[in-house]
């Protein structure tokens, strides 16, 4: 009897075994079925001649084409195979249709986009394009659709889900581009959280918090274009006195967000190979899939590589073709504006103007919210004054009845004209022509070329005010912060090969105008850059790509002899500043005093200004798109040891200092990272709390989606930006994910990244790739001039 039961045991557990093989491998198969092959041939409707893809070993597509609608048919359906979740719920979103897919937990998210009204816009775009511009949207639109229509297996998100993707239209690129715009607009959010800054501390704290870039902040260019414009007195008065002031993000209401990027472009006379050479860095939440899709693309007129955005066609937020290479920083343009409404207390449908009252345009909209059991709806009505839609309910820190007035929602904003311009240019007179026509969003580009001039230009619809800036909420009632018009393109700042040797961006200033661009300017990390850059006159490839990868922070460079002179006589504090001895101030991921030093610094803007703002606006201010303004505040009081902002006003009875505080910051970090990591000093490596983790859309409900945590180097305030979330210290929140390197007197020697990977296909060989290969600073070869040597072939034939 016992040896039965052993042996029934023994079945028992070999037949358990087996299912639980058999289920993994049934679930390895099944997550594998969506991934595409780089090899053989595909017929497809809609081609009218042979395309050939040539995949290199990191899944980035060389698209080889006869003609220029069948390049962009292939693009669309080449990226719709690694990327078609990603841009199902970017068009989605872009629609307020996520709650389609999502449920009950994104009926606020489309509540605002539909607000806001994006789709809407992007349906009056469409018809405003160029014919040529919509004829490639066009063309773009049938590939991703090729590839919905003749796709077996979709990819795992959408199993999971129990959901299809509805045909591709053009207009889901068109808004895909207006949300790209509308993320790097700063005052969306900045400009709402000052005007609670305002309301819960005071006009007077206001000012003091808001606080003015110091004299030395570096500028893109110092060139002067001997131009003159012609403002109203009442915009000149409103801004010449007025300073700029850093820049902060609340939070975007979708994660496109580029809160520090940079690029560094030396002329011949500054390298040693006697060429330019060309670094770019935009930096954005990193997440799964790449916000990028890197892709080159050869036919017609087109022979360009760089980064893409999936749903969109072309390349675009930086890249090179035969002739030029360009990359782009957030320009941090102030091109949106809030007005307060006042409503007719007879009628909540009308608003007063200086002539008067004015009905609202009224739209009436519905949320679709999936259920269990179908669908349920949600209707509700958007109310849109002349300065746009009324956002109060939809957006945080809005005061009631405020309209939000931002260019882009005043279509045409050229965006596909002006980039598709762009990747064909060959010249910078070409180049600036091209961004001419673009409304926006604002940004600076940078720009180099195989001749060996190099030069940038800025774009924006700068706004001509009646009065004021633009800097918080104005009265809509009275006609009097009315736009009057954009100041010209003409106009706008831009270099072409100034005597320096070199341009840089790093979202400071572009240069001094008399017009107001933006109160959000950033500074440190174009300090350290003209530290570098003074350093020597000539500089090699691999010293210039190592740009790119610098950590020291100007901040701490700033604030640690602060530190020692404060808690030099301090018994308790001895140890922990021990660290900052000989310390060269890299914010790197072996070193106790980078954490240190970020612990510090956290504590010190909560300890300077919670007691002011309370907590939930100091838990703000602390976000990674907001840092930089009480950076800049604890910058120009510094050296004031008795400014009023040091004094803790909950104790009434003691009046501190700077170095109270400094002290009573170093204390808390010391608390709180031996609370943490331990007692010992010598054990507080960055690297152990500061780590990047590449988080997909579903991960947190499904974290095997997820990468796991990278530990990775800088801060943000290096120019190797490693954004971290203060509300999860010290987990990175952002940083330089698309990055590109390019020495105009060797092409084939470029290299791009853009991590975790090509593919958005989980399983697939380049979902986390590059990850890795990221994290320690590398970028692969971009292969332009050899595409056609690469051993993965698939050809797309048409179909007869």
């Amino acid at each position: 009897m016992k040896s039965k039961k052993i042996k029934a045991l023994v079945i028992s557990l070999g037949i358990i075994v087996f299912i639980v093989i058999a289920s993994v491998v049934s679930l390895q198969v099944v997550f594998r079925l969506p991934l595409p092959s780089y090899s053989g041939t595909v017929t497809l409707d809609g081609l009218t001649a042979k395309v050939e893809v040539w995949t290199d070993e990191h899944g980035v597509p060389h698209i080889f084409a006869q003609n220029e609608a069948d390049l962009f048919f292939a693009q669309g359906y080449i990226t719709a195979r690694e990327r078609m979740f990603q841009m199902d719920t970017t068009r989605l979103a872009g629609s307020g249709e996520l709650s389609t897919y999502f449920g009950e937990a994104t009926i606020k998210a489309d509540k605002f986009f539909k607000t806001v009204g994006f789709y809407r816009t992007a349906e009056v775009e469409y018809q405003l394009l160029k014919p040529e511009s919509r004829a490639f949207l066009d063309a773009y639109t049938k590939g991703v659709n090729a590839y919905i229509s003749t796709c077996k297996n979709l990819p795992i998100e959408y199993t999971l889900l129990g959901v299809k993707p509805q045909p591709w239209k053009p207009q889901d690129s068109v808004v895909t581009g207006l949300l790209m715009a509308y993320s790097l607009n700063r005052p969306k959010d900045t400009e709402l959280v000052l005007y609670q800054i305002g309301l819960k501390a005071g006009e007077d704290i206001l000012k003091h918090i808001t606080p003015t870039l110091p004299e030395y902040a570096p500028t893109v260019s110092e060139r002067n274009n001997n131009l003159n414009l012609s403002i109203s007195n009442n915009a000149e008065s409103a801004t010449s006195g007025e300073s700029r002031r850093c820049d902060s993000n609340l939070c975007c209401p979708i994660s496109l967000d580029i809160p520090a990027s940079n690029w560094m472009i030396f002329a011949g006379s500054r390298t040693t190979t006697g060429k330019p050479i060309f670094t770019g860095s935009p930096d954005l939440q990193p997440k799964i899939p790449a916000l990028f899709y890197l892709v080159h693309l050869k036919g017609g007129r087109y022979d360009v590589i760089g980064g893409s955005i999936p749903g969109a066609p072309g390349v675009n937020v930086l890249g090179f073709n035969r002739k030029i290479a360009w990359s782009t920083t957030n320009g941090r343009g102030d091109e949106l504006d809030y007005f307060i409404e006042k409503l007719n207390p007879d009628n909540p449908n009308q608003y007063l103007t200086e002539n008067g009252y004015k009905d609202f345009k009224l739209i009436d909209e519905v949320v679709k919210i999936k259920t269990k059991d179908g669908f349920r709806e949600e209707k509700f009505q958007v109310k849109i004054s002349r300065h746009g839609p009324i956002i109060s309910d939809v957006v945080s820190n809005a005061p009631a009845n405020c309209a939000m007035m931002w260019v882009g929602l005043q279509p045409p904003t050229n965006m596909f004209d002006g980039f598709d311009a762009l990747i064909r240019a060959n010249n910078f007179e070409e180049f600036r022509r091209a961004l001419s026509v673009v409304k926006t969003p604002t940004i600076n580009f940078g720009y180099a070329d195989v001749d060996g001039n190099i030069g940038y230009q800025y774009i924006m619809s700068v706004p001509l005010r009646k009065n004021g800036d633009g800097t918080l909420p104005v009265p809509g009632d009275t006609g009097e912060y009315e736009w009057t018009g954009f100041v010209p393109f003409e106009k706008l700042p831009y270099d072409y090969n100034p005597d320096k040797g070199y341009i840089a961006s790093f979202n400071n200033p572009p240069k001094n105008v008399n017009y107001h661009i933006t109160s959000y300017f950033m500074f440190e990390r174009a300090l350290r850059f003209e530290e570098i850059v003074k350093s020597k006159d000539k500089f090699t490839s691999e010293e210039i790509r190592n740009m790119q990868l610098d950590n020291v922070s100007m901040v701490a460079k700033r604030w640690v002899p602060q530190v020692l002179k404060a808690c030099g006589g301090t018994e308790e504090l001895q140890a922990a500043p021990a660290l900052f001895q000989g310390w060269n101030y890299s914010i790197d991921i072996q070193s106790q005093a980078a954490t240190l030093f970020n612990s510090f610094y956290m504590h010190l803007i909560r300890n300077t200004l919670e007691d002011e703002l309370g907590k939930e606006l100091c838990d703000t201010i602390l976000t990674p798109y907001l840092i930089y303004q009480p950076d800049m505040m604890l910058a120009n009081i510094m050296d004031d040891n008795n400014h009023f902002l040091w004094d803790d006003i909950r104790t009434t009875d003691i009046k501190e200092t700077k170095e109270d505080m400094v002290r009573k910051s170093m204390k808390d970090a010391v608390n709180e990272l031996t609370s943490r990591l331990g007692s010992d000093p010598t054990k507080w490596e960055w690297g152990k709390v500061h780590m990047m983790t590449f988080k997909h859309p579903m991960g947190a409900k499904l974290p095997f989606f997820n990468l796991k945590p990278i530990p990775t180097n800088g801060d943000g305030f290096t120019i190797n930006a490693g954004w971290w979330d203060s509300q999860n210290p010290y987990a990175m929140d952002s940083g330089g994910v698309i990055r590109m390197v390019i020495d105009m007197s060797d092409m084939e020697s470029a290299t791009l990244i853009s991590p975790p990977g090509q593919s958005g296909q989980y399983k697939s060989p380049y979902y986390s790739d590059l990850a890795e290969i990221w994290a320690k600073g590398m970028q692969i070869p971009a292969h332009f001039l050899s595409a056609q040597e690469l051993s993965k072939l698939l050809i797309l034939e048409p179909a007869r």
